[in-house]
């Protein structure tokens, strides 16, 4: 071999282990959230490796800081209420900042009341393909996909079915700015005209909206946020997490109930569809549930001093118990058992649940759908939340931390200080 053909060898092999090394890393820093809370006087472990360092920067930073933990590692530490940020380098470069919140005693607002929530979404979901008679699904020519987000048809912004078809006129190639699996992508189509009604069409069926009903976990009297479901809400078909355009919460008035039984889930039946106004609006999405903001009129949400929201250390195997809403006499307590609690980053399946009242199980049979994000309670703290139900042991079912849903509201305010 040449000299110069080892040279291209050797930094190719290079280039391919620093690559492995950098990815792990990479990986890390998209997994960080964009707000974390801290109690005060107590260690908040961080993600930190060789590649991968934090430091705090900013005017709070004097109430915060970072100390080695004593099995490895850094904590976070904060002495007093106050913000501060803490950025993240990776190989000494600025990647990811992220909000530092502490607060001795943040006390939420359980919740437990059915609620109803409709989304319309942030652009429009491809949920199938169709030929216009004899004519091939211009869509799926071009290569569109189930699940693909259509965001922009020609850089004009659409989120609505309507929309998407007002923007085909003609036969003209039009580019579409699309959303896969969360990466962006252009596609160019071509329309072609359905002989049967002389329109111009894509040949693709879209959705824009959705509803259904959940239960609330929790609302903050400090800031009206509140928290539900404790899961993301996504598309019946595609299973594509729905991004909000807008998006109201109803209360909900629970009709009926289909018990649950090995191998098929039942369901809370709810009514929220003739409510005269929403309660408050669904502004954010996410894997861990929906989250947004109550109306100046839901005061009745925030009636109690409300309870500790527990940290994940605090969570243990052991009794506890949940709330939730199965007919018009409102939010009741029930006994239940968290049997294990998983390790950090399994999100909606942190907890493993088991409800052991009497009288719930005779009237659901276990968890049903519909009781995605009954809080649950334990020593007197807000813990987590129901998000899923074993479908062979709907006895048995899953839950998130109270922590990692509070990640996701404390990320409204990030938000809306950015903007």
């Amino acid at each position: 071999m040449r000299e110069s053909g080892r040279r291209r060898l050797t930094l190719l092999l290079m280039t391919a282990a620093a690559a492995m090394m950098i990815a792990p890393q990479l990986d890390a820093v998209a997994k960080l959230p964009e707000a974390i809370f801290v109690t005060p006087g107590r260690g908040h472990g961080l993600p930190v490796t060789p590649a991968l360092e934090a430091s705090l920067t900013g005017d709070g930073h004097g109430a915060a800081e970072i100390t080695e933990a004593a099995g490895g590692g850094l904590e976070l530490y904060t002495g007093t209420r106050g913000e501060s940020t803490l950025t993240y380098r990776l190989l000494g470069l600025p990647v990811r900042k992220v909000a530092v919140r502490s607060d001795a005693q943040r006390r939420l607002i359980p919740g437990g009341q059915s609620v109803g929530v409709a989304i319309d979404t942030r652009g429009v979901i491809v949920v199938g393909a169709s030929d216009l008679g004899s004519v091939p699904s211009p869509a799926r020519l071009a290569g569109l996909k189930n699940g693909d987000i259509i965001q922009r048809v020609n850089g004009v912004d659409v989120n609505s079915a309507e929309a998407l078809a007002g923007t085909i006129c003609s036969g003209d190639a039009v580019q579409l700015e699309i959303l896969r699996k969360g990466e962006a992508r252009s596609c160019t189509v071509v329309p072609a005209m359905d002989a049967r009604d002389g329109s111009w069409r894509l040949g693709a069926w879209v959705r824009d909206s959705t509803a259904g009903i959940g239960t609330l976990t929790f609302v903050d009297p400090a800031t009206g946020r509140f928290g539900a479901l404790g899961h993301a809400v996504t598309d019946a078909d595609t299973r594509v997490l729905m991004p909000v355009g807008e998006g109201e919460l109803y209360a909900n008035r629970v009709v009926d109930v289909s018990p649950s039984a090995c191998g098929r889930p039942g369901e809370l039946t709810g009514d929220f569809v003739f409510q005269p106004q929403a309660i408050g609006s669904v502004e954010r999405n996410t894997d861990q549930g929906i989250f947004g903001t109550l109306d100046g009129e839901s005061g009745a949400y925030a009636a109690s001093d409300g309870l500790v929201a527990a940290r994940r250390d605090e969570i243990h195997a052991g009794p506890a118990s949940l709330l939730t809403t199965l007919d018009e006499s409102g939010v009741r307590e029930y006994a239940c058992e968290i049997e294990r609690v998983n390790d950090r980053g399994d999100g909606e399946r942190a907890m493993v649940l088991k409800i052991t009242d009497s009288e719930l199980l005779a009237r659901t049979g276990g968890i049903v759908q519909g009781m995605s994000g009954s809080p649950v309670l334990q020593d007197g703290k807000l813990v987590g939340a129901i998000t899923h139900v074993m479908v062979n042991v709907p006895q048995r079912g899953y839950g998130i931390c109270i922590e990692d849903m509070l990640e996701q509201a404390d990320a409204l305010d990030v938000s809306a200080e950015a903007a």
